[in-house]
């Protein structure tokens, strides 16, 4: 599955659509706590600590910074939920999966 999550996060950053069967597959790809939610992508990450959070929640500003790709981040007792789209396409693009498998590379590689 490490090597899907690469290819992911190697892909060219566009904002063009995905079929759904290859959407549904690279959400797989990313792992259980990725889901579909409103035309969104979501990460929920819950029991660590809000700290460890915090570390995450860091990582994904630093890559949203880096892509000029912004999501919508909560940081609550208990968890934190990041939420991400092309708000341009109200849809689920490329820029998102590639972010997000960006996002889950350093999540897996520190622990998470």
């Amino acid at each position: 599955m490490a090597k899907d999550l690469d290819a992911i996060a190697a892909r060219t950053v566009s904002r063009a659509g995905i079929p759904h069967d290859e959407l549904v597959r690279e959400i797989a790809s990313l792992g259980a706590r990725w889901s579909i939610a409103n035309d969104e992508l979501c990460l929920q990450l819950r029991g660590a600590p809000m700290a460890r959070c915090g570390a995450a929640v860091a990582q994904a500003t630093k890559i949203a910074d880096e892509m000029d790709h912004h999501p919508r981040i909560v940081v609550e007792f208990g968890g934190t939920t990041l939420t991400i789209n092309t708000h341009d396409k109200k849809a689920i693009t490329m820029i998102d999966l590639v972010y997000a498998a960006r996002l889950e590379r350093w999540l897996r590689d520190n622990g998470f």
